[in-house]
């Protein structure tokens, strides 16, 4: 099933130590390879474009590397971004509160922060319920 983005709705757990697992409903957007890939070149390539610039003030070769450097972490944080975290529709473990994220690569386990009494709960999605992907 979809949302009106686009984003894949899978069921997930909430789980919080010490606390009874809560079932919620979750956004994610399966990305390509070729979506990845284009991201992180135009990423790396922005910041090599910009690396001679910032080359200017010295010391020279600190700044020119870092934006090399730089450009290579970004590039890198888009590339293993294989699914984006839109939404979660759930409520908190401990204090029934309602869950909130930003969107954001889906990490395993992904912390939910909860606003009503500070915890984060970790989203936890079942592998079956991902679609395989062309890696």
């Amino acid at each position: 099933m979809t949302d009106e983005d686009g984003a894949l709705i899978v069921d997930a757990r909430a789980t919080l130590f010490g606390f009874d697992d809560r079932p919620v409903r979750a956004g994610i957007i399966p990305r390509s390879r070729a979506w990845r890939v284009g991201g992180a070149a135009r990423t790396f390539a922005v910041f090599a474009v910009i690396a001679p610039f910032v080359a200017v003030f010295p010391p020279h070769a600190v700044w020119f590397l870092g934006a090399l450097v730089t450009g290579g972490i970004l590039a890198r944080r888009r590339y293993i971004e294989r699914f984006t975290l839109v939404s979660v529709d759930g409520r908190c473990p401990k204090c029934d509160g309602a869950l909130s994220v930003k969107k954001s690569r889906l990490k395993e386990p992904h912390a939910l922060p909860c606003e009503g009494c500070n915890h984060e709960p970790a989203l936890r999605v079942p592998a079956e319920a991902l679609p395989g992907l062309d890696d």
